[in-house]
């Protein structure tokens, strides 16, 4: 079973990551999703998130004094939640307690970062596991055995991140969040068209475009440059780059027609995918 762990700033971070390293050794059959040690948040990551979001089973979130209001945990909530039942959302509390919360995380069953709460959790995530479920019995000796190594490293954690300023040097800004959560809700939009298992030939067609790309604008670049400056040979005056409106593209131009249908032949299967995707390329 797939569990996504979610965080934002330093304590929640490294809290975070302390979960997912404790966590299979409590249920060995529970596979944690933990960035940025599993990728990078940033460029290039919105598909594998999407992917791992729909693909878990549970979600937790760990919650700060950093963080209370963080955009990006509130929508990785909300996206677990879509999914899965609500009590396998959960929020826990690093350094706070119940009423310091608001928002849209009250809707959550929360857990302390104490150890009854934190047995609770536990438990909860072993029965969701019916394929893998340990008898009670097994559960409460393994998490004894292991509990006093995730208390003790937490509040290690908590103890040295209060020094220094309340507000976090890691937390991203507001502008930044929320483009990530754009760009992560275009790719859960492709989710619901059938899935990025469902779009190899997607990914063929973006690579296709890409070294074509490279070979025009790079590896070509001078002959390219040189074509631009004397554009009236190579478009017409009613043309543009991607529609040149000449009888013949590749006339003293042999790389453009790869770019050129490369381009064409993504945004076709993108429309005819019905691919959501904010983009206008359809309108040129």
């Amino acid at each position: 079973m797939k569990v996504f762990i979610s965080w934002s700033g330093d304590t929640s971070k490294k809290v975070a990551e302390a979960i997912r390293e404790w966590l299979p050794t409590v249920l060995q059959t529970v596979k944690p999703y933990f960035t940025p040690s599993d990728i990078e948040k940033g460029t290039r990551w919105s598909s594998d998130i999407a992917q791992e979001l729909d693909d878990s089973m549970a979600g937790i979130f760990c919650v700060t004094s950093q963080n209370l209001s963080s955009q990006w945990l509130m929508f990785e909530a909300g996206a677990i939640s879509k999914k899965v039942d609500q009590s396998l959302v959960c929020p826990i509390l690093i350094g706070l307690d119940n009423s310091d919360i608001n928002g849209p995380l009250t809707q959550f069953q929360t857990t302390l970062f104490e150890k009854s709460d934190f047995r609770r959790l536990v438990s909860d995530l072993n029965k969701a596991n019916t394929s893998n479920t340990l008898e009670e019995s097994v559960l409460h000796t393994v998490f004894e055995k292991f509990w006093p190594e995730l208390e003790s490293k937490v509040q290690f954690i908590i103890e040295s991140t209060q020094t220094g300023d309340s507000k976090s040097a890691d937390l991203r800004s507001d502008r930044e969040i929320l483009e990530e959560v754009l760009e992560l809700s275009r790719a859960l939009a492709i989710q619901k068209s059938g899935g990025f298992k469902a779009h190899k030939e997607l990914y063929q067609l973006i690579s296709e475009f890409l070294s074509a790309y490279e070979v025009i604008f790079d590896l070509d670049w001078e002959h390219t440059k040189s074509c631009l400056e004397d554009s009236k040979y190579f478009i017409s005056s009613n043309g543009t780059f991607i529609h040149p409106r000449v009888k013949d593209e590749e006339n003293n131009w042999g790389n453009r027609p790869m770019l050129l249908n490369s381009y064409r032949r993504l945004v076709e299967y993108i429309e005819k995918n019905n691919i959501d995707i904010n983009t206008s390329l359809h309108n040129s």
